[in-house]
């Protein structure tokens, strides 16, 4: 399946672009600062999705790296919401996008460490002793 039709993809897309759209509306030392950062860090989670997506060797960890990053963008809203930086609702409606992802990645991520193990248990039974 192509990355880009992933469920995962485009809501991350969507996060990508939301932060995009509140950009101008953030102090100016804010947005090139912690904000600018958020940005950078979902721009690079949906690279790990591309890697997670092409390779099952790298899927463990690109997830994992995933979610860090999504992590890092989460304590920046919240300290940019606490700070005013963002409004109330902007940083509410950044957060449930957040929770939404990371929901999926989490799901994608424990699926195919089942899907390792399983693995691992049929290798190591079809190995002569």
């Amino acid at each position: 399946m192509l990355t880009e039709n992933l469920q995962i993809y485009k809501d991350t897309k969507e996060l990508a672009k939301q932060l995009l759209i509140y950009q101008p509306n953030v102090p100016r030392i804010a947005r090139y600062g912690e904000y600018g950062k958020a940005v950078s860090l979902v721009c690079e989670a949906m690279d790990m999705i591309y890697v997670a997506n092409s390779s099952v060797v790298e899927r463990l960890q690109s997830l994992t790296r995933y979610l860090q990053m999504i992590g890092g963008v989460r304590s920046r809203v919240s300290l940019l919401t606490e700070t005013k930086a963002l409004s109330p609702r902007q940083g509410t409606t950044l957060m449930l996008m957040i929770d939404k992802v990371s929901k999926q990645a989490m799901g994608w991520r424990n699926a195919s460490q089942r899907q390792s193990r399983e693995t691992a248990m049929v290798t190591r039974e079809s190995i002569p002793v």
